[in-house]
């Protein structure tokens, strides 16, 4: 089976996507730092993926890639919750976050060691420039790419079948939506036996 690689954002539904695609009966892993857990996972989200996602397309030439979109109005407000608190832990301990999230987080958000104001304009802006960057990467393999809102009527279908796996059980055609509000941190409470170790 082919690689399929969540190339969005943090805070655009990867968890909710992750948690379907486990449902699906594929082994995912919401992030993933070693060879190993990219070698075992057939999905795999978040960091480092938002940010290699070209030397994955050369490491693996038949994978596939999802992006996720979310609205402006809901992702703004997420992301910076999530900032703030990933900055607070990165002045406290700056050897408690992997390197390869300091490095992917700081390719998206140039200044997020500095920076303690998180406004609008360089959150939408940062959003902007990764969203173009994908798209014009994608723009000649639609074959091996999918532009989903989770939100959209029927987004669980629209993802089990350009993944080619059987709707989760109960066959539903909805994507979950989970991690909410303040909760960033809800992939570690998933128990799972699809559910690939980061290290």
């Amino acid at each position: 089976m082919a690689k399929i690689f969540i190339v969005s954002l943090p805070r655009t539904g990867t968890t909710s996507v992750c948690l379907y695609l486990l449902d699906c009966g594929l082994k995912v892993a919401h992030t993933a730092y070693t060879d190993g857990a990219f070698e075992r996972a057939d999905v795999i989200a978040d960091t480092p993926v938002f940010v290699d996602y070209t030397m994955l397309y050369r490491r693996y030439p038949d994978a596939k890639f999802v992006y996720l979109e979310r609205s402006m109005s809901d992702w703004i407000p997420s992301i910076r919750r999530l900032l703030q608190t990933m900055r607070k832990q990165w002045l406290r301990d700056c050897t408690f976050f992997e390197k390869d999230i300091k490095r992917c987080f700081q390719d998206v958000f140039p200044s997020f060691e500095e920076k303690k104001d998180f406004r609008n304009t360089y959150l939408h802006a940062a959003y902007d420039r990764h969203k173009v960057d994908i798209l014009n990467f994608f723009a000649d393999k639609p074959e091996q790419f999918l532009r989903l809102d989770i939100e959209q009527v029927g987004a669980g279908g629209i993802l089990s079948q350009f993944c080619n796996v059987e709707a989760g059980e109960g066959g539903y055609d909805e994507l979950p939506h989970v991690n909410k509000g303040r909760r960033i941190a809800y992939w570690a409470s998933i128990e799972h036996d699809n559910k690939i170790a980061s290290n």
